[in-house]
């Protein structure tokens, strides 16, 4: 897990405002989370977890005094049970290319609003 300091938030954010986190870091696996949260837990740390693409967030000028996760792991695990077809999808997987094959394999797609979020994390689904 690699650990950045002062890291502006602004180019995360669609809006493109908001000042630093005094911590950053991306996971790309449930074992960098955990190692990231611990980093928190053992400085004493605020610790705020994003989901995905972080576009829809609104951070203060004053950024963030602790540390911001950033979920990234890729991923689509593919399973069935009674009868139904199950995703386990990485937060940082990209939507369109989930949507993609779940329209290849003619699933039945959550509906969600036209570019909002780039990633699984970071995008509201409703079935």
């Amino acid at each position: 897990m690699t650990v950045l300091e002062n890291v502006y938030l602004a180019p995360l954010t669609t809006l493109k405002v908001g000042g630093p986190a005094r911590y950053f870091t991306e996971s790309k696996s449930a074992a960098e989370v955990a190692e990231a949260v611990n980093f928190a837990r053992s400085k004493d740390l605020p610790l705020f977890v994003v989901g995905g693409a972080a576009a829809n967030l609104v951070v203060s000028d004053a950024g963030w005094p602790g540390l911001v996760l950033k979920l990234a792991a890729p991923g689509i695990d593919e399973r069935t049970a009674d009868g139904k077809t199950l995703f386990d999808v990485g937060a940082g997987e990209e939507w369109d290319r989930f949507v993609a094959r779940c329209r290849r394999q003619k699933l039945r797609r959550g509906r969600v609003s036209e570019r909002h979020s780039r990633s699984v994390g970071g995008t509201p689904v409703q079935m």
